[in-house]
């Protein structure tokens, strides 16, 4: 157990510095909202609400998880809570803990891990690790995008309007509205969108205040081979782990909550 642990530990770790493995999982309970898409706003009036929610923030604040479970016979599944503070025009700290849980057993990572920028360089430490500096605000958060669970490659390119990553970009003729429901008690718009071959994403972005509340990824078996034989090009004992376990497909769920918008920040927050 603690083997298979080790090389699944060290896989996520991997993925920082090489091409990701979208290690996509979890589930979610869905409460249907009481009242459906009354308003009658297209996935393309929604999306531009949402955009223009994010840039009208001067800074933003929230906590949340990410629930990630490769579909195996062994079924691992990586927890990740995280915290995430912003501020323009590039301030950021994106703090999380993973734990690994499988066959029952949960492994805890006792020491948090972060990427950053206080105003003096963008820096990324992990698992205890010294900080590293990152050549710019872009790599860090990419770099960083599957050991922090995607909290740092989901909202925060939303906020800034990166060129990667955002949520509430590219084509909004690929999202097809489904009905509406609650994230908690929030009643959110959902809108899915499949144009990626073999992954879907949906998102439940909030009618009141069009920010993102949830984002599930999911993944097909083809497509998870196809990620794995890729990364093992690097790291061949990724596929012959997920090869012996017999590959089904992914999932992933990353919930926000306790959302703020446009709380005081100073540069404490975002300092090592």
């Amino acid at each position: 157990m603690q083997g298979v642990l080790k090389i699944m530990t060290r896989a996520k770790l991997a993925l920082c510095i090489g091409v990701a493995i979208l290690l996509v999982g979890g589930t979610t309970t869905k409460i249907l909202s009481s009242d459906g898409s009354g308003d009658n706003l297209t996935p393309s009036e929604i999306f531009k609400k949402a955009q223009e929610k994010y840039a009208s923030m001067t800074s933003y604040s929230d906590e949340g998880k990410t629930v990630e479970t490769i579909d195996t016979t062994n079924s691992p599944t990586f927890i990740h809570t995280f915290t995430i503070r912003l501020d323009r025009p590039s301030l950021y700290r994106i703090e999380w803990v993973m734990n690994i849980e499988m066959g029952g057993i949960t492994e805890m990572t006792a020491k948090s891990n972060a990427v950053w920028s206080a105003g003096d360089g963008d820096f990324l430490a992990m698992a205890g690790d010294g900080a590293e500096k990152m050549p710019s605000e872009e790599i860090a958060l990419s770099s960083s995008k599957d050991i922090s669970g995607y909290a740092s490659s989901t909202i925060p390119p939303t906020f800034f309007n990166l060129n990667w990553g955002s949520q509430l970009g590219g084509s909004v003729t690929d999202e097809k509205q489904q009905p509406d429901e609650k994230v908690g008690d929030v009643d959110c718009y959902v809108l899915t969108d499949e144009s990626k071959k073999g992954i879907t994403r949906t998102l439940w972005i909030g009618k009141q205040d069009f920010l993102i509340h949830q984002i599930r990824n999911v993944t097909s078996p083809e497509a998870m081979k196809a990620m794995m034989v890729e990364e093992a090009k690097s790291h061949p004992e990724i596929l012959a782990h997920m090869t012996q376990s017999g590959i089904l497909g992914s999932t992933s769920v990353e919930t926000h909550q306790n959302i703020i918008e446009n709380p005081v920040l100073t540069a404490l927050d975002f300092a090592r």
